[in-house]
């Protein structure tokens, strides 16, 4: 790749990233392009993207599946989507009435190859390079990280609620058809 990277922030809000294109449906933001991210396509060429942010959006939206056909679409080859999103047990995943999903761990999984979930939704793949869930800083929660660190599976299942998490954050790769 020659230059610069590009950066796509969406739902970029009033806080773009420095150096990136911001795509936001609020035109009271600080957007470069301002559209509906429920409305697809979205007004952004295809493989024209190096790295895509999407942090606390994705969970806003219909569609999680036509968003990730979209993100595939705009990201090029290889290129590196990264999502934040609350974790289900968070009261940030609730408490926020425009929120429309409640993600787990795996969530992202299912557009994977060689998932042990169902991955017929979308045939656009991508790989996971890394998952993990944010607990804060208190003191709190040294006992929820380790439970976590002991099984994460076993975590989410039976402790997410006793003891919450507050982010989950997923770095996943673009995987276009021909690639390694």
């Amino acid at each position: 790749m020659a230059g610069k990277p590009r950066v796509l922030d969406v739902g970029c809000g009033r806080r773009k990233r420095s150096g990136t294109v911001g795509i936001d449906v609020n035109p009271d933001t600080a957007a470069d392009i301002v559209s509906d991210l429920d409305r697809f396509p979205w007004p952004l060429a295809d493989n024209s993207f190096d790295l895509i942010l999407c942090h606390h959006v994705i969970e806003h939206l219909g569609s999680i599946v036509q968003a990730m056909e979209e993100l595939h679409r705009i990201g090029r080859p290889g290129a590196v989507v990264e999502i934040i999103t609350p974790h289900f047990s968070s009261l940030y995943s609730w408490q926020d009435p425009t929120h429309r999903h409640h993600l787990a761990l795996d969530s992202f999984d299912y557009f994977t190859e060689n998932t042990r979930h169902t991955n017929f939704y979308t045939s656009k793949r991508f790989r996971v390079l890394e998952k993990r869930l944010h607990f804060g800083a208190s003191v709190f929660s040294v006992f929820p990280r380790l439970l976590y660190a002991l099984s994460s599976r076993w975590y989410e299942r039976h402790a997410a609620f006793m003891f919450p998490a507050n982010d989950l954050f997923f770095r996943i790769e673009v995987v276009k058809e021909g690639d390694a």
